[in-house]
């Protein structure tokens, strides 16, 4: 509708020019071919040209669409026409990569009907008009190159739903997504898609769903398959840190239930030091110190984890002095290991043996300096009745930590700052 407006205010203003330049001047023209002249005024003249050219060019239209010896020109016509649409299509994907989101867009969506394959340039201008963000224009080019090749349904419906997730419409992105792996299972792009949708919206059951797909079909880089495999298993772990409002499990009821859900996790989720340490943590809060233990003990003398020796001085059995003595035999191995030595200090202290503890956590604190170890001995001192020697390691875990803190400007001194007159 505006441009039949603007087109018709231009038609009234140049009417109204072209009017008021007759009423000044008329003009002449003056035409001689041998003995014939043809005398006539200027506006005349031009009106004559411009009806003449009109009348060629529908005669020059019409024996181009009938079926007569023409036929040459026809396809003459019709490969000019492929040849710049060709060339408007190049034009169009150069802009494209260019980042020039309008030329894209006006050039292939004007050449699209030319071109040797429409679909393309209906999706690459699709995903211009995207980029610029002109989401109806989008939504249109996408419903034109279904209608140009119903056959590509399924590249158009990635394209779509690439579109959605990447506007923030998660849940329409997801839906299309569930449907086309419906038909296509063992499509890639759908399961990466469904995976990245999926995690953007922490529906992290879902991620896990998929996982094996993923990995069968080799839809992910293995590196990127892992990182996401850890993230979402430590979700699904984190998850149970929070009980449904008003239920507070019992601690064997809680324990058969993480028992349960580490089963139905993949067998991958154990070569994870997060994740095992995030589910030995649940178990030690609901009192599953048994299974906690066992798992640990068999996870470390397999591969050895600074991640999660600590967790096995956390582990509290009726018998802690053989855990304590477990423990010291990875000593021989694991000398240098901060989290041996943790751990050693931790079930010292529950066997009672205060003075190996406190040898222990400062060998761990020599090692590795830590503030929460620090403050574990402090505590330990405190109750052994040393304040001096607690303070001593307080300050000392101070210092260490703001050694390491930005360098800022700092206010000056208080008694500097009294002037001397004062």
């Amino acid at each position: 509708m505006k441009r039949i407006f603007l087109l018709l205010l231009l038609a009234l203003v140049v009417g109204a020019w072209a009017g008021q330049m007759m009423m000044t001047d008329a003009g002449y023209v003056l035409m001689a071919y041998n003995q014939t002249t043809v005398e006539t005024t200027l506006w005349v003249f031009l009106i004559g040209v411009g009806l003449a050219f009109i009348i060629f060019h529908l005669l020059f239209n019409l024996l181009f669409n009938l079926n007569l010896p023409t036929g040459k020109w026809k396809l003459w016509r019709s490969a000019s026409r492929k040849r710049n649409a060709r060339k408007k299509t190049l034009q169009g994907l150069l802009a494209l990569s260019e980042g020039e989101w309008n030329k894209a867009q006006t050039s292939l969506t004007r050449s699209a009907q030319d071109a040797d394959i429409p679909l393309i340039n209906y999706i690459a201008a699709a995903k211009a008009a995207h980029e610029n963000g002109d989401a109806n224009s989008a939504d249109e080019l996408l419903k034109k190159a279904l209608e140009s090749s119903p056959d590509a349904s399924l590249a158009i419906n990635i394209t779509q739903a690439q579109i959605q997730a990447s506007r923030g419409q998660l849940e329409a992105a997801l839906a299309n997504l569930l449907k086309l792996r419906r038909k296509q299972p063992k499509n890639k792009q759908i399961l990466a898609l469904l995976a990245d949708v999926s995690s953007q919206l922490h529906d992290w059951q879902g991620v896990a769903d998929i996982l094996p797909a993923l990995r069968q079909h080799e839809a992910l880089p293995t590196k990127q398959l892992e990182n996401l495999e850890r993230t979402t298993l430590l979700a699904l772990l984190k998850k149970q840190r929070t009980p449904a409002a008003g239920k507070t499990p019992e601690p064997d009821h809680q324990v058969r239930h993480l028992q349960s859900l580490w089963v139905t996790l993949p067998k991958t989720a154990a070569s994870y030091d997060e994740v095992v340490a995030e589910y030995v943590t649940l178990l030690i809060q609901a009192q599953g110190f048994k299974p906690a233990e066992e798992l640990l003990r068999q996870r470390l003398e397999q591969k050895w984890s600074e991640v999660l020796i600590p967790l096995y001085g956390l582990v509290q059995l009726p018998k802690p002095r053989k855990l304590y003595q477990q423990a010291q035999q990875w000593l021989s191995k694991h000398e240098q290991s901060a989290g041996l030595q943790l751990a050693l200090a931790r079930l010292a202290c529950q066997c009672e043996l205060w003075t190996e503890a406190v040898s222990f956590y400062e060998a761990s604190i020599a090692i590795h300096p830590d503030l929460e170890v620090c403050a574990e001995l402090a505590r330990l001192l405190h109750q052994l009745d040393q304040p001096e020697k607690a303070a001593l390691v307080m300050s000392q875990a101070f210092n260490e930590v703001s050694s390491h803190l930005p360098n800022l400007p700092s206010p000056k001194p208080v008694l500097a700052a009294v002037s001397p007159s004062e």
